[in-house]
Order: C-alpha cells, then sequence, then structure tokens
C-alpha cells in the first residue's frame, strides 16, 4: 500500500505510531436512571449552572423519544465530564445532586447503568493548540479529534483534512 491511515484515538495513536505524542485523557460518564414518570417535561437538556455537583447536564431521553424505555416509563441520563467520572461513588453523588434538582422522589429512581470511559475526549490543556498535524511522514497519516478539537466535529474534520492531504499525496 501507497498510504496508511490510522483513524483512532490519541492513546491508540500513540501506541501505533510512536511519532504522535498522546494529549492525555479526560474521562467521562452516563448514570442512567428509569422511573415512572419524567421529571420535567419536553426536549430539553439541563445544566447545572451552580456547580452542585458531578452532573453538568442532564437530559430526558424519554422526552426525545418514547421508545428509549422499552419499559414504558421515562429514562434520565446525568452526563459527568472529567476526573469525577472516575469517582467510585459516582451513583450516589449524582442521585443526590438530583435529589436537589428533582426533589425526594429520586431515591425511588432506578439506577438503570453506569457508564464510565476513561478516555472520554482529548485533554485539551491551556497548551494544546487545535489542528494538529495529520501526517505523520511520507507513507502514514493520523486522524481523530485528537488531532483538532475535542468533539465530533473535530474527528470529523480531521478525517477530512486527511482524506484531503492523502488525495494530494497520491496526485488525485
Amino acid at each position: 500500500a501507497k498510504v496508511f491511515v490510522v483513524a483512532t484515538d490519541g492513546p491508540t495513536a500513540s501506541r501505533l505510531l510512536p511519532a504522535v505524542v498522546d494529549p492525555g485523557s479526560r474521562a467521562a460518564a452516563a448514570v442512567w436512571f428509569s422511573m415512572p414518570e419524567a421529571p420535567v417535561r419536553g426536549r430539553h437538556i439541563l445544566l447545572d449552572g451552580t456547580n452542585s455537583g458531578p452532573a453538568r447536564n442532564v437530559a430526558v431521553m424519554t422526552e426525545v423519544s418514547p421508545l428509549y424505555a422499552s419499559h414504558g416509563g421515562a429514562l434520565l441520563v446525568a452526563a459527568i465530564p472529567g476526573r469525577d467520572a472516575l469517582d467510585p461513588a459516582l451513583e450516589p453523588t449524582v442521585r443526590k445532586q438530583l435529589a436537589g434538582w428533582f426533589g425526594a422522589g429520586v431515591a425511588d429512581w432506578e439506577t438503570r447503568r453506569v457508564d464510565v470511559i476513561s478516555h472520554g475526549q482529548p485533554l485539551q490543556a491551556p497548551h494544546f493548540h487545535p489542528k494538529q498535524s495529520v501526517r505523520v511522514d511520507e507513507s502514514i497519516w493520523v486522524c481523530g479529534d485528537h488531532r483538532d478539537t475535542a468533539s465530533i466535529q473535530g474527528a470529523l474534520y480531521s478525517g477530512r483534512r486527511t482524506a484531503e492531504s492523502v488525495l494530494v499525496q497520491l496526485g488525485v
């Protein structure tokens, strides 16, 4: 092959390609609860503007689509970015926070699952510069959100930059 493209997260790219520096990782978690009725109505993302706990935002997924809950009730997800996502006591801490938002009935909610992703996003500390080079050498390119902004958009954009660069290299 004339060209190799490595499209993956930063830690994996760094392991596969020693020339690629791992920017570090920012964890993320999601705590999912079910309840008989939605605590709020409407398709909203509720933000924690007072930093009352680890959950930064909450959405009632069944307000987006009732099909998200096969049990017929409501399904809510709380998003937890950063170090708090790795807290072993995450679920009870989030439950306590949400009781402050929605009242004592939160104690009766069923925890459906807790998803923890140790590498939820590349770390973008103040020294980070977006638009990292996607070309590693004459035949190897790398793309992913670690080459751009820590987002789906960043991953897609770095993929586009990679594709354009490869096409130029191949004379297409």
